[in-house]
């Protein structure tokens, strides 16, 4: 069966909580999720013991906090991809490779994805991004140009619009 661990934490924008599994960070919650709902989500998925802390969530737990105070562009943390299947791993792993302050398109993640096309369906798998901020979902934006919907939390598009901003700094 074996383990995972967990931390959660605060940050300006509210409270991040962290998983990892032997494999990597498996789960990153929003500001404004509840740190007790990923401990939750991440047992009924994988059977696993949780424990608290950890090199690997505490490790990513110092990323975050870099990447939210505008000192980190990049994470360099393993990632494990178990949990997540098919199409809606590739648009995630699509979406890691949008670099720092640059955003892409719906239909463009879905193309980098390997279906032109496919916006909607990319959309739906970044509402479901499992690793948030690490698999920067936030830099996906309508062909339009507007921001588009964002699964963090409570704080929704505002924290969207936010990481953005953050970005472009």
């Amino acid at each position: 069966m074996g383990s995972f661990t967990h931390t959660a934490f605060d940050t300006p924008l509210g409270p991040v909580a962290l998983a990892a599994t032997d494999e990597g960070i498996v789960r990153c919650n929003l500001p404004g999720s509840d740190p007790d709902a990923l401990v939750e989500e991440v047992v009924a998925r994988t059977g696993m013991e949780p424990v608290e802390g950890g090199e690997a969530v505490d490790e990513a737990a110092d990323q975050v906090t870099e990447f939210l105070a505008g000192k980190r562009r990049e994470f360099d943390l393993a990632l494990d991809w178990r949990l997540i299947g098919g199409f809606y791993r590739d648009v995630l792993q699509a979406t890691t490779t949008i670099p720092w302050g640059e955003t892409a398109s719906y239909g463009e993640v879905a193309a980098l994805a390997g279906k032109p096309g496919a916006a909607r369906a990319a959309g739906t798998a970044l509402s479901l991004n499992p690793i948030a901020l690490i698999v920067p979902c936030h830099r996906i934006i309508k062909s339009d140009g507007s921001t588009g919907g964002y699964g963090g939390g409570k704080a929704g598009t505002a924290l969207k619009q936010r990481l953005l901003d953050l970005e472009r700094t």
